[in-house]
């Protein structure tokens, strides 16, 4: 106490005088309309700049995430081109590789995303314009994302991997075993493969990629990652437990798989389905 008052003694003057400065401001700003009027616009100038310099900070931050994003699509897309021409430098495929290749990537940006819903959707800016149309796989920088489900001039919806509605081909990388991927309904990390003969062996770590067996992924793309193997007591098979290779929490940018011979393919399936 006795501090605080050796303080006021030595202060008292200018805490008079900037207490004076505030009840006259105080005075004058409520007292005339015009003082009102400069005050709250310059309050709201202030605000506005303040807010327009955070809001350009944290773009300028977002950026890195979204360089990073592009460089990791960026670099997929090296390894696949490098994938190709080595396989195309053998002489024993040179002959067998058409004019044409049968798959196109179109790249789209995820405008809108659900996670935490059993059944998720993302929605694309791209659609018919771009040569998007339904049942399209589509692909992250990392893995499988979805499927298109449906689609308008300029946006498609895409139904996630994150739903229980949609069951993606997939086999175990190490042995090529089929099996069906599907979400568990509840992490949006990750999603189960059931019913795996124990002779099958899989170990922790091992891949889980696609097929191939459709015209909606392209072989041997990542799906995920086993992370828990379980004995099914019910029916004395295996359960694994995957993480997804793409990180649904994050992910911004995909491809959309076009195959080229797709109609044809669905056509001659038909045929077979009705004999």
């Amino acid at each position: 106490m006795e501090t605080f008052l050796k303080f006021l003694s030595k202060y008292y003057a200018l805490l008079l005088f900037v207490l004076l400065e505030a009840v006259s401001a105080l005075i004058i700003f409520n007292g005339s309309v015009f003082q009102k009027s400069f005050f709250s616009r310059l309050s709201t100038e202030t605000a506005s700049f303040f807010y327009s310099k955070t809001n350009n900070i944290f773009d300028y931050f977002h950026l890195r995430d979204v360089n990073e994003s592009l460089s990791e699509q960026n670099t997929f897309l090296q390894q696949k081109i490098k994938h190709l021409e080595s396989l195309i430098e053998q002489d024993s495929i040179k002959s067998n590789v058409p004019s044409d290749t049968l798959l196109r990537f179109i790249p789209a940006k995820i405008v809108s995303k659900s996670v935490d819903k059993i059944n998720n959707y993302l929605i694309i800016d791209k659609g018919k314009k771009d040569g998007i149309s339904e049942e399209m796989g589509v692909i992250s920088s990392n893995g499988v994302v979805g499927v298109v489900q449906n689609v308008s001039d300029n946006f498609a919806v895409v139904i996630s991997v994150l739903s229980t509605k949609l069951k993606i081909s997939g086999k175990l990388q190490n042995s090529n075993y089929l099996c069906s991927v599907i979400w568990n309904g509840f992490s949006p990390f990750s999603g189960m493969v059931y019913n795996i003969p124990e002779h099958i062996k899989a170990k922790i770590d091992d891949k889980i990629v696609t097929s191939g067996y459709s015209s909606i992924f392209p072989e041997n793309m990542e799906i995920g990652t086993i992370k828990k193997i379980t004995l099914n007591a019910t029916t004395a098979w295996n359960d694994y437990k995957i993480q997804y290779s793409t990180n649904f929490m994050t992910v911004s940018y995909v491809s959309v798989v076009a195959f080229s011979q797709k109609d044809e393919l669905s056509q001659i399936k038909k045929t077979i389905s009705e004999q």
